[in-house]
């Protein structure tokens, strides 16, 4: 049986025999397209010995899967939870910038209390909250979509969107800590896009689209 990779060059393909993912480089459009660790399966004989092999490989593939996950979804938290502070902290600088410059309105010239409003530091205490909240709108949006490929179905609440069950779905279990904080940013922003505001829903939230 022939296949239709590139010859010479590492490639990632399905091996034929434990049907997962990996590496091979191929020398001949005729090379079998068995990976190492099942060219000792090949034949009926050794069927039992096969099937064992493949649960143990998949099981690992499985947990290495949960594991980054895992990681993924701590990293998320890590990071929104220090943007949140980031953001509070510069907008009680700006806060505090503009009630000194209403204190003091009534002692001095209009051209100064412009000048202090716009200053650098306002400027900038400005753009970073801005730009902290953007990057809050990327790490919720990315959680979103996966959200819309794992989360229980409303028929079969004993099964993920995926397919499979609730209890082996690792990125069901991965995303289910963050499925408030995922809410609250989603209804925040409709009611901003509702109201004419910026938000920071993705172009293909259903909330953003707009019906044909």
């Amino acid at each position: 049986m022939t296949h239709s990779y590139p010859l010479y060059v590492p490639v990632l393909a399905q091996c034929f025999c434990c049907r997962s993912l990996q590496p091979f480089t191929f020398g001949s459009a005729s090379d079998q397209v068995v990976c190492a660790l099942c060219l000792h399966h090949l034949g009926a004989e050794k069927a039992e010995r096969r099937d064992a092999e493949h649960v143990e490989l998949w099981l690992g593939q499985f947990a290495e899967q949960q594991e980054k996950h895992r990681r993924f979804a701590e990293k998320a938290q890590a990071s929104d939870t220090e943007k949140d502070a980031d953001i509070a902290r510069l907008t009680g600088q700006v806060d505090d910038l503009r009630r000194i410059a209403a204190r003091d309105f009534e002692h001095a010239p209009g051209t100064e209390l412009r000048g202090i409003l716009e200053t650098d530091l306002v400027k900038r205490a400005e753009r970073r909250a801005e730009l902290a909240q953007h990057q809050i709108d990327w790490a919720m949006a990315v959680l979103w979509r996966l959200g819309t490929l794992h989360h229980a179905d409303e028929t079969t609440p004993r099964l993920c969107s995926c397919g499979r069950q609730v209890t082996a779905c690792a990125e069901l279990r991965a995303l289910e800590p963050q499925h408030q904080a995922v809410h609250d940013w989603q209804t925040k922003n409709l009611r901003m896009l509702h109201a004419g505001k910026r938000h920071g829903l993705p172009a293909d939230h259903p909330g953003v689209v707009q019906p044909a």
